[in-house]
């Protein structure tokens, strides 16, 4: 389908944001969730394994008065918090791809908005060019099989 005009253009990315906001805002649950798992489990695991590794060198801290050992227990509690937090997220991550979806997410919304500078752009000419509506209907087609690629390879359908 060719816009022909740069008001058909403008009505074009109208229902592009409007279709995507619409689809987010129907699956924002899943997204949630992706989310909450991708950066909520692994703080919790963070916040339990520093807990117990505390209470763990207090133990060691009570019954031995010995500095070295406290360093020593401090360090090696240090490190196993760290890397068993790295390990739960990355593998959270791999099986929810939270972090993914935020970065696909924000270059959905910077695709939309180079649509919008190029209306604006256009706007600002006295008279529309048919190479600017073309481009404007190329770049809102584009952020939308973006949107639904993104939207599919996250397992959530696309009406």
């Amino acid at each position: 389908m060719a816009v022909r005009t740069l008001q058909d253009s403008i009505q074009l990315e109208k229902e592009l944001v409007e279709a995507i906001k619409q689809n987010t805002r129907k699956h924002g649950g899943t997204i949630f969730k992706k989310l909450l798992m991708s950066f909520a489990v692994p703080y919790v695991v963070f916040i339990v394994l520093w807990v117990i590794t505390s209470e763990i060198r207090n133990m060691v801290a009570i019954q031995y008065d010995d500095t070295t050992l406290n360093t020593t227990s401090l360090i090696s509690s240090i490190l196993l918090v760290v890397m068993v937090t790295i390990v739960v997220w990355r593998w959270l991550e791999k099986r929810f791809h939270g972090v993914a979806l935020i970065g696909q997410l924000v270059g959905i919304s910077k695709a939309v908005l180079v649509v919008e500078k190029k209306i604006e752009e256009t706007k600002q000419k006295t008279e529309a060019a048919p190479s600017d509506v073309a481009e404007i209907e190329r770049l809102a087609y584009a952020a939308w099989d973006q949107y639904t690629q993104v939207m599919r390879d996250a397992g959530l359908p696309v009406d």
